[in-house]
Parts: structure tokens; C-alpha cells; sequence
């Protein structure tokens, strides 16, 4: 049976069993928004970004339509271009950024839907407090009662502003991964392209 079946027990025990409730209900889901939330930022690699944008320009001037269609197409070059070697790598580069990008993002959806299920829970809790409260004749009880309505109510305040907060960080990130994922599909036979490691001229996204 669900705990919101169990008002009548719960206010007739000490308050620690409430509060053992709460943190029941909220605690491993808090732990992990702060986590998330005090994770490093993500931010945009400009030097990767403008070097790759510069070649696919360079290789526009170098390489005509017809050269360009076959690479992209057939992936046949007319002749070696050291600047699509260069593209490929850096290309691969970004791949991996792109990957640790989209990473993030699930994490962080991960994380509000969690804090979802505990302010649905809470919002469950609150209503059948609310629902005994209107029978309960002992002006004690009835008055710990409100008090835990008003207790639930405080901590779904805090879970929404976690959430919110996640929100934020996650939409920001979501621009972040446009931008990458606009100039990855800019990248002839991109879909070719395999996740670097090791790369250690550019700068990396962990700030």
C-alpha cells in the first residue's frame, strides 16, 4: 500500500517518521540534481569551430562543384587535399565533442524527470493530508496536520526551483548543441566521421 495511505499512522507517530518519509521521497533525488547542477559548464570551442569553418571555406575556394560532389557523394577525390585531412580530423574532434554534448543533455533530462516523480509524490502526500485534515476533530492532530501540508508544500517549492535550475542549464546546452550539430552536418561524409581522443593542439570543452 502506498504511503499516502497511511496519514492516520502517519500523524499519529513522531515527527522524525515524516521526515523520514520526506527525505525518502526527495533525498537520492536532490542528491543527484546538486550533482548535476555543480558539474562543470560546457561551453563553446571556438578555436575547434572557426578552424573547421575556415577550411570548409578554403576547400570551396581549392575544389570545384564537380570535385566536391564526388567526395561527398562517392567519397573519390580528383586529388589528395591536405585540407580535408586536416577536416577529417578536426572533424572527428568535434564528433566527440558533439557526443559528450548530447551525454550531458540526457543526464540533465534524466535529472528533472526525477525531481518530477518526487513532486508528483509529494503532491500525492499533500492532497491526502488535505483530505484527512477536513475530518480530523483533535485540534493537536489537526494542527500537525497543516503543519506537515505546509512542510510538503516548502519542500515542492525547493524541487521546483531544482528543477527549474536544471531547466536553465539544459536549454543552454540545447544551443550549444545546434551550433555543433549544424556545423557537424556541414562536414562532407560527416556520417563517416569517428569519435578522437587524443587530440592536443585545440582546446577542450571542460572549462
Amino acid at each position: 500500500m502506498a504511503i499516502v495511505n497511511y496519514v492516520e499512522q502517519i500523524l499519529n507517530s513522531p515527527v522524525y517518521i515524516f521526515d523520514e518519509i520526506i527525505e525518502k521521497l526527495t533525498g537520492k533525488n536532490i542528491h543527484f540534481a546538486k550533482t548535476e547542477l555543480s558539474r562543470y559548464k560546457i561551453i563553446v570551442d571556438d578555436t575547434l569551430l572557426e578552424s573547421i569553418k575556415l577550411i570548409l571555406k578554403e576547400l570551396r575556394e581549392e575544389e570545384g562543384v564537380f570535385s566536391r560532389f564526388l567526395y561527398a557523394t562517392f567519397g573519390v577525390e580528383l586529388r589528395k587535399n591536405k585540407r580535408r585531412e586536416q577536416l577529417i580530423y578536426l572533424g572527428s574532434e568535434l564528433k566527440t565533442q558533439h557526443i559528450r554534448i548530447k551525454k550531458r543533455l540526457y543526464t540533465l533530462n534524466r535529472q528533472r524527470e526525477r525531481l518530477e516523480y518526487s513532486i508528483v509524490d509529494l503532491g500525492r502526500l499533500q492532497k491526502s493530508f488535505s483530505q484527512k485534515n477536513i475530518s480530523i476533530e483533535n485540534s493537536q492532530v489537526k494542527n500537525k496536520s497543516k503543519f506537515y501540508i505546509n512542510e510538503i508544500a516548502d519542500h515542492i517549492k525547493k524541487l521546483e526551483e531544482y528543477q527549474f535550475s536544471l531547466l536553465m542549464k539544459y536549454n543552454d546546452l540545447t544551443d550549444i548543441e545546434k551550433i555543433y550539430y549544424g556545423l557537424f552536418k556541414k562536414i562532407p561524409r560527416y556520417h563517416e566521421l569517428q569519435e578522437e581522443t587524443h587530440l592536443l593542439l585545440l582546446s577542450p570543452v571542460k572549462k
